[in-house]
C-alpha cells in the first residue's frame, strides 16, 4: 500500500523521521503502521475526501498547539516514535487508551479532562492524539479497576452525550520496549472496537477470544454449527449461557442480571448440558462453549 501511495502521488516524500516544522506547511504527513516510515503528500494534490480517507487509514500527523511541552513529548513518543520523555519518578506505568465515537470537533477537551480527573489518580497523565482519541498514563501501580472506567464512560455519556470506549493495557516496566507495546495494544484496541462496538471497556482478555474466532476457517467453524446448533434456534438460551460464563459461573449474579429466578437459570443450564453434552463444570467445555457463544453473537 505504501508503494501505491508513493506512485499515485508523484511529488510525495518518504522518510524515516517525523516531519520538521518547515515540512508541515506544504505537506500532509502520515505515519505508516508502527514503523519508522513517514509519507508526506503535497497539500495541493489532496482533495478533502482523499484526506479524510487517508486519515482513516493511517496516523495523521497534526501537532496540537494547545499541548503542554510534557504532553507533546509523550504524544510524539507514543504515536510518532519521537524521543523518550522524562521518566522522572516513574517506576512502572500502564496505558489506558480511549476513543470517543462520533463527531468530537465541537467538544471542549478541558471539560472532558475535568471529568476524567474526577476518577483517575492525581499523578496520571492525559495525552490526546487528535480530537477523538488519546491515552491515560497511570503510574506506579495507581491503577483503576475496570468498573471505574465503566462508571467514567457512563458519566461522560450522561454529561456530554457521546459514547467512549477504553482499552485497559498491561503494566510495563521502564525496561520494556514501551512504544512498540503501546502500538501493539493500539492495534488490538482497533480490532476490539470492530468486534465489540457496544463495549465501554476492552482488554486483551476480552478481545483475544473474538480474535481467535475470527481466524478460524469456514470448515472449522462448521464444528460450532454442528455442536451448538441449538444456539441458532434458542437465542434466550444463548444469552443465558453467555451471561453465566461472563459472570464466572456465579449463579446469583447471572440470575439477577437476566431478571430470572435461580431455578429458571438452573433449568436452562441443565437443558444446555442435556442437548449438547457440554458440562460447564469442566474447564475445557467452559472455554469451548464461550467461543461458540461469541461466534453466535458475532452476527456471522
Amino acid at each position: 500500500m505504501k508503494h501505491k501511495l508513493l506512485a499515485y502521488y508523484k511529488h510525495s516524500l518518504e522518510q524515516s523521521m517525523p516531519p520538521t516544522p518547515a515540512q508541515l506547511s506544504a505537506y500532509y504527513w502520515f505515519k505508516i503502521d508502527f514503523q519508522d516510515d513517514w509519507i508526506g503528500i503535497p497539500k495541493q494534490e489532496l482533495d478533502e475526501s482523499q484526506l479524510e480517507l487517508l486519515k482513516a487509514c493511517y496516523d495523521f500527523f497534526q501537532p496540537d498547539e494547545t499541548l503542554t511541552k510534557e504532553d507533546y513529548a509523550w504524544n510524539q513518543y507514543l504515536y510518532f516514535n519521537g524521543d523518550q520523555p522524562s521518566f522522572k519518578n516513574i517506576e512502572a506505568l500502564r496505558f489506558i487508551q480511549f476513543q470517543i465515537k462520533g463527531d468530537t470537533t465541537s467538544l471542549e477537551k478541558k471539560l472532558i479532562e475535568s471529568a476524567f480527573e474526577g476518577f483517575i489518580h492525581a499523578n496520571s497523565l492525559i495525552i490526546w492524539n487528535g480530537f477523538n482519541e488519546g491515552v491515560v498514563i497511570e503510574q506506579n501501580a495507581h491503577y483503576l479497576e475496570d468498573e471505574d472506567f465503566i462508571a467514567l464512560a457512563q458519566a461522560l455519556q450522561s454529561d456530554f452525550f457521546f459514547s467512549i470506549c477504553f482499552y485497559i493495557g498491561k503494566e510495563m516496566k521502564l525496561s520494556s520496549p514501551i512504544p512498540t507495546i503501546f502500538g501493539q495494544e493500539r492495534n488490538l484496541f482497533s480490532r476490539g472496537l470492530a468486534f465489540m462496538p457496544k463495549s465501554n471497556v476492552l482488554s486483551l482478555e476480552t478481545i483475544l477470544p473474538n480474535l481467535l474466532i475470527s481466524r478460524l476457517r469456514e470448515d472449522e467453524l462448521e464444528l460450532f454449527k454442528e455442536w451448538f446448533s441449538l444456539f441458532e434456534e434458542d437465542k434466550e438460551l444463548l444469552l443465558t449461557i453467555k451471561t453465566f460464563i461472563e459472570n464466572n459461573g456465579h449463579a446469583t449474579n447471572t440470575a439477577k442480571q437476566l431478571f430470572i429466578h435461580r431455578n429458571t437459570l438452573q433449568y436452562r443450564l441443565d437443558k444446555f448440558t442435556e442437548k449438547t453434552g457440554f458440562d460447564l463444570k469442566n474447564y475445557h467445555s467452559y472455554i469451548t462453549t464461550y467461543l461458540a457463544c461469541l461466534y453466535y453473537t458475532s452476527g456471522k
